[in-house]
């Protein structure tokens, strides 16, 4: 299955059925209520005493309309939903992408009303008007003035959940790295590592045992390589904050979003912050409070420097850090997105990061 990535307008049939079914309860209420009241008026015809009783039911058949039709508007201005639109899984959005918001769904709404000074064919004439778009948005009239797009989020992307028009993409942190910047500190490739522990980068704090060090906990029904050992190195940042003092064990609050990384070799890692890891990690310019995280490679298949992740919402940001073999991640159904050196992208729970001969997989704790 496709990832769905592609904003889809909805087709005029669509909109027309969201539209009636929009419109659906104000005609019960009216089925109801002016047919009782047309009945009063002409008894009242011979008993003028009933007239208080035509102004009560009036008045109440125009409060659960006018009550209803706010509902709508505010659930269509604060999340571009409708009655229609949840049933044929429709959005309505500003033109970025956006939440429709109080103005631009009164404009549109208050149109189609204004169009039914025609009656009925006045209306549908309004909400099917995107089929004569012609500048391939299918826009309707009242969306051109509003300035709002109607889409089809089961044929497409729902730009209100994954960043608006530019995608997931608008969620990315910022990018701080650019292909082939030299690493400040970086030993030369065949130095290569010293048992899982960085020694080379200036300022760093050496690990005297690598033991203490491990940040990794073993799964206890799994097989672990017992040459593959993922060893972290405290940056200089944590290392100046008195909180951070290396030999003390900080106990943080577990986040709702927390996730954890589970590695080829069953090894977990808890992502508490960004992180850059390879066979013998070193920063560059822009990396601030970022910790190193080495691995073991034989085959040296993983970059010295390879990757940066970053903790996101339920999910990582992982960056490539212009490595010889790359990086790629492969969500839940299969699909393959290749990542481009220096440039984030998101991985969701379930998505499986690969590195080389390497891999993990985004979990919750």
């Amino acid at each position: 299955m496709a990832v769905k990535m592609d904003l889809v307008d909805a087709r005029t049939t669509q909109r027309l059925l969201a539209w009636l079914i929009d419109f659906l309860p104000v005609l019960v209420l009216s089925v109801i209520f002016l047919p009782m009241i047309a009945s009063k008026m002409v008894a009242s015809l011979s008993a003028p005493q009933l007239a208080g009783e035509i102004a009560g039911t009036y008045i109440l058949y125009s409060v659960l309309a006018l009550a209803y039709t706010v509902f709508l508007w505010w659930w269509e201005a604060t999340s571009g939903k409708t009655l229609g639109n949840m049933l044929l899984g429709l959005r309505t959005t500003t033109l970025k992408g956006e939440r429709p918001g109080w103005g631009k769904t009164i404009i549109r709404r208050l149109l189609i009303a204004v169009a039914g000074i025609v009656p009925i064919l006045g209306s549908v004439l309004m909400v099917i008007s995107n089929h004569f778009d012609a500048n391939g948005k299918k826009q309707g009239w009242h969306d051109k003035v509003a300035g709002t797009l109607v889409l089809d989020i089961k044929a497409g992307r729902d730009p209100l959940t994954t960043g608006g028009a530019a995608g997931p993409q608008s969620f990315a942190p910022p990018q701080q790295y650019a292909p082939g910047r030299r690493f400040v500190g970086e030993p030369d490739d065949a130095q290569g590592t010293s048992g899982g522990v960085i020694d080379s980068v200036p300022g760093a704090v050496r690990a005297a045992a690598p033991e203490a060090q491990e940040s990794v906990r073993p799964r206890p029904s799994a097989r672990p390589k017992p040459e593959a050992k993922i060893v972290e190195v405290p940056s200089t940042e944590a290392a100046a904050d008195p909180d951070e003092d290396l030999g003390h064990t900080q106990i943080r609050p577990q986040s709702p979003d927390a996730v954890h990384l589970l590695f080829d070799d069953s090894q977990c890692l808890d992502l508490a912050g960004s992180i850059l890891i390879g066979r013998n990690p070193s920063y560059s310019d822009g990396d601030v409070g970022v910790h190193l995280v080495a691995l073991d490679d034989p085959d040296r298949t993983v970059s010295k420097t390879h990757l940066l992740i970053q903790p996101g919402v339920g999910s990582v940001w992982v960056t490539d850090r212009d490595s010889g073999n790359g990086s790629c991640i492969v969500d839940e159904d299969g699909n393959v997105r290749e990542l481009v050196p220096g440039k984030p992208e998101q991985a969701m729970i379930g998505h499986t990061v690969y590195f080389g001969d390497r891999y993990f997989q985004v979990e919750r704790p």
